[in-house]
């Protein structure tokens, strides 16, 4: 109430109740249609956007049918898991990690499947590997596989004491792909540097 927001002296005046008075209405009435708008933004509680969840969820609407089925209707579709389909998989890889191009190679004998991600650089492929370990059906297993597509030299070096030592005398072509594989989070690092290497 309006009144229990001023000093109560001030609530005793007559000027003050009346206006009080007018205005309490109104203010009832504008928290009540906020409640209102709130509940609109979950399906469980909507009302009057019922046909807006159905036209979002792809539902046709059905006016006929009663508040609690049509809630009941929206939820079950939010609740709906799309099927991992190697093309969704695919996407899903393509779509977190920018790549050039992904495609999947599958092996129903082992259960398993092996992402192959194109890119004209090495990138960490952490982020994708979680993503498709959520989405993926449960019982089959995966690894990544980046294939970089190259036209540069390359030079081996080995990590001694910290110091790094050329593994080999000169260059390497890099010609067509390379791959880097990754299984579970652990993984080979290959570092290619454009032009020849020094």
């Amino acid at each position: 109430m309006l009144k229990d927001t001023v000093p109560k002296f001030v609530s005793r005046m007559q000027e003050m109740a009346e206006l009080f008075h007018a205005e309490q209405p109104e203010l009832d009435r504008m928290k009540n249609d906020l409640e209102d708008i709130v509940k609109q933004f979950y399906a469980k509680t909507a009302t009057f956007s019922l046909e807006r969840w159905e036209r979002d969820f792809g539902l046709a609407a059905d006016p006929s049918l009663g508040t609690g089925q049509r809630r009941a209707r929206i939820i079950a579709k939010m609740n709906a898991r799309t099927p991992a389909t190697v093309r969704m998989l695919e996407n899903l890889v393509l779509q977190t990690l920018d790549a050039d191009r992904v495609f999947i190679k599958e092996y129903p004998s082992d259960y398993s499947f092996a992402v192959y991600v194109e890119k004209e650089y090495l990138i960490d492929l952490g982020i994708a590997e979680e993503a498709v370990y959520y989405a993926r059906p449960a019982h089959l297993d995966y690894r990544f596989i980046q294939v970089l597509i190259r036209n540069a030299q390359m030079q081996e070096h080995v990590g001694v004491y910290g110091m790094f030592l050329p593994a080999k005398e000169g260059t390497t072509d890099v010609e067509g792909l390379y791959q880097k594989e990754h299984v579970g989070v652990a993984g080979i690092r290959l570092e290619i540097r454009e032009g020849t290497a020094e």
